[in-house]
C-alpha cells in the first residue's frame, strides 16, 4: 500500500472537521473521495498533504511513518517532494508563463538546472495537451488550459501521488470536459491520484476505489464498481442516487 491515513482527526475551534479517519490508496489506483458540502473532503486531503495540521493521526506513505499532528519542516519537505497538489484555483503565478509556471518549482524548490527544468516541463506540457502554449500567460488561457497547466506542474514533479481538490469545481461543463479527459489519460496511464471530486460519472468510470464520507466520517469505502452497484449503506445510496440524477 502505498498510502494509509489512521484516526486522522481535526478541528476548528469547536467544530469537529475530521472525526478519525481512515484511508488507504495502493500504488496505481485513481481513488475518488465523494461526500456533500461540509463533508471534510478538502479538509481531509489538506491534511494529507501537511496544508492544514491534523490534531491526530498516522500517516504511512511508501513504507515510512509519519506523525501527522507534529511534523517536523524536514519532514514535510521530504514527503512533500514525492508528492503533488492540484488545487481548485490553478495556483498559477500570474506574472509568469505557462512553461515558467511548470519549472520554477523543479528549479527553486528541487535545485534542477534551467535547461532539464525546461525540458521536463516541455515534456509535462505536451502529456497535457499544451505544448504549443508554453509562452502563454495565465490571462491569456481559459479556466481549462490553467488547469491543465497546474496538473502539467504537478507531473514534472513526478510524483508517487497526486491529489486532486475539485479540479473542476471553477470550470463550466466544456472546461471540464477537457480536465476529465486528461485526467482520465493519467488513470489510463497508472498514475496514483487522490481526487476529491463532485463528478459522479467520472468517478465511477475512472477510479478504482470510492471513499464516501459525510459530517467528518467515512460512511463508506471500497471498490468503485462494488459501492455503485450495490453500496451496503443507505445514505450511499441516497446520495449517489440524487447526485446522479442531477448529472444526467
Amino acid at each position: 500500500m502505498l498510502l494509509e491515513a489512521r484516526n486522522v482527526k481535526k478541528s476548528f475551534k469547536n467544530l469537529d472537521v475530521l472525526k478519525g479517519i481512515d484511508l488507504s490508496v495502493d500504488t496505481g489506483e485513481a481513488a475518488v473521495i465523494l461526500g456533500p458540502s461540509g463533508a471534510g473532503k478538502t479538509t481531509l486531503l489538506r491534511c494529507l498533504n501537511f496544508l492544514e495540521t491534523s490534531d491526530a493521526g498516522e500517516l504511512s506513505f511508501d513504507g515510512k511513518i509519519y506523525p501527522m499532528d507534529h511534523m517536523s519542516r524536514k519532514n514535510i519537505r521530504e514527503y512533500r517532494l514525492q508528492t503533488a497538489f492540484v488545487f481548485q484555483s490553478f495556483n498559477l503565478f500570474l506574472n509568469k508563463t505557462a512553461l515558467q509556471n511548470v519549472t520554477e518549482g523543479l528549479i527553486t524548490a528541487r535545485g534542477i538546472g534551467k535547461a532539464q527544468a525546461e525540458e521536463t516541463g516541455m515534456r509535462a506540457l505536451e502529456r497535457v495537451g499544451l505544448a504549443s502554449h508554453r509562452d502563454y500567460y495565465p490571462h491569456q488561457l481559459s479556466g481549462g488550459q490553467q488547469q491543465r497547466v497546474a496538473i502539467a506542474r504537478a507531473l514534472a514533479a513526478e510524483p508517487k501521488i497526486i491529489f486532486f481538490d475539485e479540479p473542476t469545481s471553477a470550470l463550466d461543463p466544456e472546461l471540464t470536459t477537457e480536465v476529465l479527459s486528461v485526467m482520465r489519460s493519467l488513470a489510463d496511464d497508472g498514475m496514483t491520484m487522490l481526487i476529491v471530486t463532485h463528478e459522479i460519472e467520472f468517478a465511477r468510470t475512472v477510479s478504482n476505489r470510492v471513499i464516501f464520507m459525510e459530517n467528518g466520517e467515512v460512511v463508506e469505502s471500497g471498490l468503485t464498481s462494488d459501492i455503485f452497484s450495490h453500496p451496503q449503506k443507505e445514505r450511499t445510496a441516497a446520495f449517489l442516487k440524487v447526485e446522479s440524477k442531477k448529472q444526467n
